[in-house]
């Protein structure tokens, strides 16, 4: 199967941020093999997304006096801040789409927040290094990250008070799913077999001994003196977890109804190659249903999908830090922030009257700042153009050439069918090809891909 322009569009949206037009355009003819192996060996190396950070250990914080510990946590938080622009930076402008766009959906899955930068950093490693490669050593190294441990109350966790709450969420949010044939006393059984993971006071994963269940637990109708890493073990074996994650990626790349056939074949590379994620990506973006047409400009952008997809086909690139924890905060999906352990809601939870018309402003709010950075001083209209509220510090860059290159010779309905995933009858639209650019940006249908 030889794709069209509309169907390449349709891959770089779904498994990376979009693309170029230069790049769509390369592409055309070529299959969805070739198209998922040059992702793939785009995405072999992980660029570290890094923040210096002199954040004090759980050992030193405890020997801070209040006041050094709240200045502490004021740092943390911007460092926090920092590591969540960085990784935004890295989507927008990586050639390593697949890594990237993975990374983000294993953020949500394995949704976490912490005030600690080294735990975040750290959790953030995790997913971004094993994005691509074996769900089960991804949900080892997550579910063994502070960050996480601490987030689910791991810590509290101990033989004489079992916690439920780590055991819970990672068989109803990261494995099996809610409801699927595992009782309460499977959760609670699981809970004392995590007794004792906690981190030690360098903040390193730690397995306390004395705090650890040595007694004979039963999960999933398994019985012995099961540890943490058993369960885990036991939750790979059982198939439904293969099944889970193949549901969970046909909703989130495909559609949101899902495919029966799809997922149980997505499923059943999964399991059958131990959980190796590029093996059940390739059954997902390879198969025909994807590029179906009932599929393509079908899902909303997240906020996080805008603001990143918005630079990278548009050739400009936000700048200015505040500006971008603004716009994710305005749009309702802040990096490291989720509103809850089961992540972000998607679909049209996306948008309401307030963020629509907010979205629909985005892109002539950007090449406003961009036109009026571009200006020398005594350019008179700055004051007619000058951006307000807090995004008055918007500052982009404006590839104007590239942008020119790309944009200026096309009729409207071609950059239409490049900017608009859905069709839109009678387009036409005057004046340049900016004017054209921001026009067609500024429709509900840019909101899709």
């Amino acid at each position: 199967m030889k794709l069209n322009q509309k169907q390449i569009q349709h891959f770089f949206l779904r498994a990376g941020f979009g693309e170029p037009l230069e790049k769509v355009a390369e592409s055309l003819g070529k299959t969805p093999q070739s198209l998922f192996e040059e992702q793939v060996a785009l995405s072999k190396k992980t660029v570290p997304v890094k923040v210096e950070s002199d954040f004090a250990s759980p050992g030193e914080l405890k020997q801070m006096s209040a006041k050094s510990r709240q200045e502490m946590a004021k740092a943390g938080r911007e460092e926090v801040k920092e590591l969540n622009i960085k990784w935004l930076k890295e989507m927008a402008s990586s050639d390593a789409q697949l890594r990237e766009k993975m990374a983000f959906f294993w953020h949500d899955h394995f949704a976490c927040r912490s005030q600690n930068p080294n735990f975040l950093q750290g959790y953030l490693d995790a997913i971004r290094e094993n994005a691509l490669g074996n769900f089960g050593e991804l949900l080892r190294a997550v579910s063994k990250s502070p960050a996480m441990l601490q987030y689910l109350n791991n810590q509290q966790n101990k033989k004489s008070s079992p916690n439920e709450n780590f055991a819970r969420e990672v068989m109803e949010l990261f494995t099996l799913g809610r409801d699927q044939g595992y009782t309460e006393n499977d959760i609670s059984e699981a809970a004392r077999a995590f007794t004792g993971w906690s981190f030690d006071k360098k903040g390193t994963f730690i397995i306390r001994e004395k705090q650890h269940d040595q007694g004979v637990k039963t999960v999933l109708g398994k019985s012995g003196n099961l540890d943490g890493d058993d369960v885990i073990d036991l939750l790979l074996k059982n198939k439904q977890t293969a099944s889970y994650i193949s549901q969970k990626w046909v909703s989130y790349f495909m559609n949101y109804e899902g495919d029966k056939k799809l997922e149980k074949q997505i499923a059943d590379e999964l399991y059958r190659t131990d959980y190796n994620i590029l093996a059940g990506l390739e059954v997902l973006f390879t198969s025909r249903e994807f590029y179906h047409d009932s599929n393509i400009g079908r899902r909303i952008k997240s906020p996080i999908e805008l603001i990143a997809s918005m630079q990278r086909q548009l050739h400009v690139t936000i700048t200015h830090d505040q500006s971008l924890l603004f716009l994710q905060r305005t749009l309702g999906q802040v990096l490291f922030n989720p509103p809850n352990v089961a992540g972000w809601c998607d679909g049209q939870d996306w948008v309401d009257s307030a963020t629509l018309m907010f979205r629909m402003n985005l892109p002539q709010l950007v090449f406003k700042a961009a036109l009026i950075q571009q200006q020398d001083d005594s350019f008179d209209d700055n004051d007619k153009f000058k951006l307000k509220g807090p995004l008055r510090k918007l500052e982009t860059i404006w590839d104007k050439a590239s942008m020119q290159k790309s944009f200026s010779r096309l009729k409207p309905v071609e950059l239409a069918d490049y900017l608009l995933q859905t069709e839109v009858k009678g387009i036409t639209s005057t004046g340049d090809f900016i004017d054209q650019v921001i026009d067609f940006t500024s429709k509900p249908e840019f909101q899709l891909c």
